[in-house]
């Protein structure tokens, strides 16, 4: 809630709420601003955001096996593709749940987030050993893996999944979204991350990075990026819009 002080000669109590304005209110304010002439100086309507960035937390994906090498670690959102030979019935895909367990016939509930398919195979054939068969073969892939693939959404040209190859930065993801949108904020974009403390998220000052001025980070599988609009752009855009269709001046919100 937001509260107003008394105003003697208004009637408004001290609990009055104020509608916040519509994007097309906030254009035309702009409009007359702009054909009057005037600039936001001191306290104006518009303000800068102070950066929030912080350290982003490492991803929970674990893309590095046990002996040193590069061996895919199972991350809860996977889907997993297991056969055991001769046994038509235990054969399925099984999607990885949040806490990084899969539900199997005969065998229950299994961990496997942070594994290897090849840790997952051997943990399978010792419990269907155990009790129902005398040599399991049992062969386990990922069909699909998650933290393999960074999600893009907001202000970027081509917004989706982008699937990740090496080591990718920030920068990069946003480049095979094919850059920026014409109403993209670069120094208010955020990361979002799945950490051991639950979702984080981070927020990076593109503009600085491309600049030189700042990192470039590091993107992890599973990451969410978000470019955020920026108001200025919209608003004044849509006050185009009202003068000229948005044909004429175009260029002036680019």
């Amino acid at each position: 809630m937001i509260k107003f002080p008394r105003h003697p000669h208004s009637g408004i109590g001290d609990t009055a709420i104020a509608a916040p304005p519509s994007r097309r209110n906030l254009a035309a304010v702009l409009l007359a601003c702009f054909l009057g002439g005037c600039a936001a100086q001191g306290d104006g309507a518009f303000r800068a955001v102070a950066d929030q960035t912080a350290p982003i937390a490492p991803a929970t994906d674990v893309k590095v096996g046990a002996g040193g090498g590069d061996e895919y670690r199972i991350a809860p959102g996977d889907i997993l593709q297991i056969a055991v030979f001769q046994v038509p019935d235990f054969s399925r895909d099984a999607q990885v749940d949040a806490a990084g367990d899969i539900m199997m016939p005969l065998v229950g509930v299994v961990a496997v987030s942070a594994r290897t398919a090849r840790d997952v195979e051997a943990d399978l054939a010792s419990r269907l050993k155990a009790k129902y068969l005398q040599n399991p073969q049992v062969s386990v892939t990922v069909k699909d893996a998650v933290a393999l693939r960074v999600i893009v959404q907001g202000a970027v040209r081509s917004p989706g999944v982008i699937p990740l190859r090496g080591n990718v930065t920030l920068t990069n993801v946003i480049a095979q979204a094919q850059g920026f949108g014409e109403l993209a904020d670069r120094s208010d974009v955020l990361i979002i991350r799945n950490s051991e403390q639950g979702r984080v998220a981070a927020k990076v000052d593109v503009g600085a990075v491309l600049s030189g001025a700042a990192p470039d980070p590091p993107v992890r599988g599973g990451d969410v990026v978000v470019v955020n609009d920026s108001l200025a752009r919209s608003v004044f855009k849509d006050a185009m819009t009202i003068v000229s269709g948005g044909a004429a001046v175009k260029f002036l919100a680019q």
